[in-house]
C-alpha cells in the first residue's frame, strides 16, 4: 500500500484524483490544452525597486525602502542595506542615485550612519545628502557630506542631525563615489538618538559665532545627549540651549575647517550651575595627533547662566609655529551633579604678548641639528688648523671680494668704547653693504652692552681677541689686529672708514667685531662669497656671537599697529635682539624711511611712539644727524603696513647677564648721547 502525501486527507486525495482525471482527458492534445502563462519579464534596471522593512536595528519604525535603480546583481537588492549585516549590501552600477525610506508613521530622525562593504574602496560613496519630507514634494536638507573617506573596510560613520521635526519620507541622495563603475553600501541606519551612546557624536557646523573659524566639526566623546541637547548646542551662540552628557568626565573636540590661533576661551553655564564643569584642560593640536596643553582650571564655580573667560598660557616655543587644526576641551569634573551640562564654548584671540602674535611669524631659523640654526645645519665644526688660524692675529681676513685697491690700514687709533660702554651710537655703516649685520650689532649693544665688553679682549700688542662660536655651537677665539680695510685713494684721509665705525669715524668695538666676522668667514671659507659681508643677513651673523641661531620674522603687512607694538616691545622686554625694516619709502617727522635696508628696533624717545627704528647709517635722510638715525614709529597706517620685524634669540648674551645678576631686556627709551 502506498503511503499518502504528508498533510493530505481523504478530501484532498479526491481532489487530486479529479485533477489527474482531467489531465488524462486533455493531456494528449496540445491544441486543446489550457493556456500556459508566459515567463515573467526581467525587471527594468532603470526602474525603482522596493522592499518592506520592519522596525529593528536599522530603522526606528516599519516602512518601505526604495532604490532608484533595479540594476543590482543577485543577492545585492535594497533589502540588504537594512539587514544588520555589513557584509551584505545594496549595489548599483551608478555613482549618482537615491535611496528612499517611507516610514509607516512620521518619525524624528536625529542620527544616521552609513557602513561601507566589499573590498573596493573606490566603490564607497564619498558625497551625499540626506533630506526629509512630509509630502514628497517639499524636501528639507538635513545633512550634506562631501569628500568622505572610509579608512577601513566595513567602516561605519555616524552623523548627528540638528533635526526635531517628524518626517514620513527620508531620502538619501548619493552624489558621487570614489571613482569605481559601481557603488556599494553595506548598511544605512537611522535612529532617534545615537545607536551607541558610548560612541562619539559628531556634528558639522556651518556658521558658528563662537569660534575664530565659523565652520568646522564639533565632536563629543559620547552620544548620550538627550534629543535637542547634543554637542552642537555649544556653538549655536544661544545660552538658552545647552549640551548635556551623563558623564562627569568628557572630551569635546572642535576641528575648524581652516587652522586658527586662539589664546582665550569662554564657557557659559546653563541654568543648572551644579552641572557646569569645575575642572578641565584645554589642548591644541597642529596635526590632530600631538596635543599641547593651552590652559588648565581646577575648582571653578559658575552661577546659573554665567559666562567666564580664561586666557591660555603664553606661547614661549619660538622654534616653529603652525595654526591649530583642532582644539580639545577635557572636562575632568563638574559641580557635583550626575551629568555635565554646558551652554556655550567660545574661542577667541587677544594680542597680549609676543607669543600671541607668533602665529603670524614666518622664516623660523631654529634647527634641531645645531644650536646655530638652519644657516649652519650640517656644517662641520672647527678643526685644529682652523682654531690655530683663528687665534693667530697675523692671519688677516681675505679682502679680495671687496674690490681692488684695498689694504689694511693701521694708522688709526682704536677707542673701544667712546661713550664709556657699547652703544648703538657706535655703529655707523660706511662702504660695506652689511646693514643687517650692523643693525644686529646695534641691537646687541642696546640690550647687552656688558656682554659685548666681556667678549672683546685687548691683548696689549695692538691686537684683540673676540669670543665667537663655530658652526656646531662650540666656543672659538678669533684674534684680529687693530688694522681696518681702507681704499688706496683714501690714503690721505686715514680716519675715513671703509667698514663700520663709531661716530666721527672712530675705530670702536663695532669695527673690531666686524673684522672678527670677516676673519671667521675667511678662515672657515664655508661660502663662495668668502669674507665678503655685503648682503649678509643677521640670521647668519647673530649666532656667531650668541651661539643661538633661532629666530623668526614678521613680513610687512602681517601685523596691525597693536600687534606690531606688542611684538617689538615684548621681544625687547624679554631680552631678544630685534631688527626691522621698511618695504616702501615714506617721509616721517624724523626723516625718510629707506627700503632694502635693516634697522635696529628700540623703545621710542618721543611721546606716543609705538617704538622706534635706528638706521645703522647713524642718520636719516633729511633729518637732524643728532637724532642718530632714530625714526619713531607712530600709528600711521601708511607706515605700519610697510614694516617688517626680525627677532633673534639672545643665547649667550642673556645667559651672561643672568649669571651676573644683570637685567635681561629693555623697556626704557633709547637715550642718544652727544658727540
Amino acid at each position: 500500500m502506498k503511503k499518502p502525501l504528508p498533510g493530505t486527507n481523504r478530501r484532498s486525495r479526491l481532489r487530486l484524483a479529479a485533477v489527474s482525471a482531467l489531465l488524462l482527458l486533455y493531456g494528449c492534445s496540445k491544441e486543446q490544452g489550457p493556456d500556459i502563462p508566459p515567463a515573467p519579464e526581467p525587471p527594468n534596471p532603470e526602474l525603482p525597486h522596493s522592499a518592506e522593512i520592519r522596525a529593528g536595528s536599522n530603522m526606528p519604525v516599519d516602512g518601505v525602502l526604495t532604490a532608484q535603480y533595479s540594476d543590482y546583481p543577485e543577492g545585492s537588492d535594497i533589502a540588504k542595506i537594512a539587514d544588520g549585516n555589513p557584509e551584505t549590501g545594496y549595489r548599483t552600477d551608478h555613482s549618482r542615485f537615491y535611496l528612499l525610506f517611507e516610514a509607516a508613521e512620521a518619525v524624528i530622525i536625529d542620527h544616521y550612519s552609513l557602513t561601507v562593504g566589499g573590498r573596493l574602496r573606490s566603490a564607497d560613496p564619498c558625497s551625499w545628502k540626506l533630506s526629509g519630507s512630509e509630502d514628497g514634494k517639499i524636501w528639507d536638507l538635513l545633512d550634506r557630506q562631501t569628500a568622505v573617506f572610509f579608512q577601513t573596510r566595513y567602516k561605519t560613520l555616524e552623523y548627528a542631525l540638528e533635526n526635531d521635526k517628524a518626517y514620513s519620507l527620508y531620502r538619501l541622495e548619493v552624489e558621487d563615489n570614489g571613482g569605481a563603475e559601481h557603488t556599494l553600501i553595506g548598511e544605512w541606519r537611522m535612529s532617534q538618538g545615537s545607536f551607541d551612546p558610548d560612541k562619539p557624536c559628531s556634528v558639522d557646523v556651518e556658521a558658528t559665532p563662537n569660534m575664530l573659524s565659523p565652520s568646522g566639526t564639533v565632536r563629543s566623546q559620547y552620544s548620550d545627549s538627550p534629543r535637542g541637547e547634543n554637542v552642537a548646542r555649544l556653538l549655536d551662540g544661544d545660552p538658552a540651549t545647552w549640551f548635556t552628557t551623563r558623564h562627569d568626565k568628557v572630551q569635546i573636540f572642535w576641528e575648524p575647517d581652516s587652522g586658527t590661533y586662539g589664546n582665550r576661551y569662554g564657557l557659559t553655564a546653563s541654568e543648572r550651575a551644579e552641572c557646569a564643569p569645575s575642572s578641565w584642560k584645554l589642548y591644541g593640536s597642529v596635526d590632530n595627533a600631538n596635543w599641547v596643553l593651552l590652559a588648565e582650571e581646577v575648582g571653578q564655580r559658575f552661577e546659573p547662566g554665567e559666562t567666564k573667560w580664561f586666557y591660555c598660557r603664553e606661547n614661549t616655543d619660538y622654534r616653529a609655529y603652525a595654526h591649530y587644526k583642532s582644539y580639545r576641551l577635557d572636562i575632568e569634573d563638574n559641580g557635583g551633579d550626575d551629568c555635565t551640562q554646558l551652554a556655550e564654548w567660545e574661542i577667541g584671540y587677544e594680542c597680549r604678548n609676543l607669543g600671541d602674535c607668533l602665529y603670524l611669524a614666518e622664516n623660523f631659523k631654529y634647527s634641531d641639528r645645531t644650536p646655530m640654526g638652519v644657516e649652519y645645519a650640517g656644517l662641520p665644526g672647527a678643526s685644529q688648523e682652523i682654531l690655530r688660524r683663528l687665534a693667530d692675529p697675523e692671519v688677516e681676513p681675505d679682502i679680495t671680494d671687496y674690490g681692488d685697491g684695498l689694504y689694511w690700514n693701521g694708522e688709526t687709533e682704536v677707542v673701544l668704547y667712546p661713550f664709556g660702554s657699547p652703544m648703538p651710537t657706535d655703529v655707523n655703516q660706511h662702504m660695506i653693504g652689511n646693514c643687517s649685520v650692523l643693525a644686529f650689532f646695534a641691537s646687541l649693544a642696546y640690550q647687552y652692552p656688558e656682554f659685548i665688553e666681556s667678549i672683546i679682549h685687548a691683548n696689549g700688542d695692538g691686537s684683540y681677541t673676540v669670543e665667537m662660536f663655530d658652526p656646531r655651537g662650540n666656543p672659538v677665539e678669533v684674534a684680529v689686529k687693530g688694522t681696518l680695510v681702507h681704499p688706496e685713494e683714501w690714503r690721505e684721509n686715514p680716519s675715513w672708514k671703509y667698514g663700520v665705525s663709531g661716530k666721527n669715524d672712530v675705530t670702536a668695538w663695532s669695527s673690531i667685531i666686524e673684522k672678527a666676522m670677516m676673519k671667521w668667514e675667511s678662515v672657515f671659507a664655508l661660502y663662495d662669497s668668502g669674507a665678503n659681508l655685503g648682503g649678509m643677513n643677521a640670521s647668519t651673523a647673530a649666532p656667531l656671537y650668541t651661539g643661538n641661531g633661532a629666530g623668526f620674522s614678521f613680513v610687512p603687512g602681517k601685523l596691525s599697529a597693536r600687534q606690531l607694538e606688542t611684538v617689538v616691545r615684548d621681544a625687547l622686554a624679554k631680552g631678544m635682539v630685534v631688527t626691522g625694516g621698511f618695504s616702501t619709502e615714506n617721509f616721517t617727522d624724523d626723516g625718510w624711511t629707506t627700503t632694502g635696508h635693516t634697522w635696529t628696533a628700540v623703545i621710542g624717545n618721543r611721546a606716543g611712539a609705538l617704538f622706534a627704528l635706528r638706521n645703522p647709517w647713524g642718520s636719516c635722510a633729511d633729518a637732524d644727524e643728532a637724532k642718530d638715525g632714530i625714526l619713531n614709529v607712530f600709528n600711521n597706517p601708511e607706515i605700519i603696513r610697510t614694516i617688517g620685524i626680525d627677532v633673534y634669540m639672545p643665547g649667550a648674551a642673556a645667559a651672561y647677564n643672568r649669571e651676573l645678576g644683570l637685567p635681561v631686556g629693555r623697556s626704557d627709551p633709547y637715550e642718544i648721547p652727544v658727540w
